[in-house]
């Protein structure tokens, strides 16, 4: 008996240990909605007979980050950017969107990097971000959008709505943790009325806004840091009724969008884009 234990002891250590491994390779690469990044590691060696330990070093160097390079390519292709629409589908879809990607990425400059000495090996981790001005995913992501004619926020449907259009509010919390699902992070989500209707989206946005900034952060919390920073200090605060459009897009009630709606009308925080999703 005391054999058995020692043994499920060390298989236990085991499988510990490799599932640590998966989760640190894990935080290693893939979208960081948090942060707003896309990250890829990449390793490479040099040439077997090269003998000079500088070129050997510069030649792992390259490896690895050409190695980076594919990695952040295909973590690109899996970012949604819409409820219906990944990042690979937009590039078969428009030339100019794959043409924008590999610029991007070829573009893109190390922010972290080693070279094992004991194993001839250089590591790279290149990092690109989701929003931003140059070098950033939305600058290819939103191409297709561009000519889109911009649409006014539609009206309450409420036309005796409660006078919320005086609190001031610097931006909007929707709390979609209570909806019994977990919201799918996407580039350009919408947000629609318990009819249905669309309250909130690209098309009533200035495109070169969201380019820069995004549509929406996604937060753990009402007061964490990426809930203060980016609703500021007197956010307007609704629960969402459930997320449509495979979990993406959040609805909320006819009630609560006409208080959005209204207090845009005065604060204007849909058109700064300072809008929350609490996961």
């Amino acid at each position: 008996m005391s054999l058995s234990k020692k043994m499920l002891a060390c298989l236990t250590a085991l499988l510990m240990m490799i599932l640590s491994s998966a989760v640190a390779l894990a935080a290693e690469s893939g979208v960081d909605w948090d942060r707003g990044v896309i990250r890829a590691k990449g390793i490479g060696a040099g040439k077997s007979t090269t003998k000079n330990k500088g070129l050997k070093r510069a030649q792992a160097r390259r490896a690895a980050m050409m190695d980076a390079q594919r990695g952040l390519a295909e973590a690109v292709q899996g970012v949604r950017v819409t409820s219906e629409s990944r990042m690979v589908d937009l590039e078969l879809a428009d030339d100019r969107v794959a043409t924008q990607v590999d610029a991007i990425i070829k573009n893109m400059t190390e922010v972290d990097g080693r070279y094992i000495e004991e194993d001839e090996l250089y590591e790279i981790v290149l990092e690109m971000p989701l929003f931003g001005a140059t070098d950033a995913l939305s600058t290819a992501a939103f191409i297709p959008f561009k000519d889109e004619p911009k649409v006014s926020f539609p009206q309450p449907v409420n036309a005796t709505q409660p006078a919320v259009a005086n609190k001031n509010y610097t931006g909007l919390i929707i709390v979609c943790s209570g909806t019994g699902k977990q919201i799918n992070c996407v580039m350009s989500p919408v947000i629609k009325n318990g009819n249905g209707q669309e309250i909130y989206g690209h098309k009533n946005l200035d495109y070169d806004k969201i380019i820069v900034q995004g549509m929406a952060s996604y937060a753990n919390s009402t007061n964490d840091q990426i809930s203060q920073s980016r609703a500021g200090s007197n956010p307007l605060i609704v629960k969402a009724i459930r997320l449509d459009n495979f979990d993406a897009n959040p609805v909320v009630s006819v009630e609560d969008a006409d208080k959005i709606l209204a207090a845009n009308q005065h604060d204007g925080f849909l058109d700064r884009c300072a809008v929350v999703f609490v996961k």
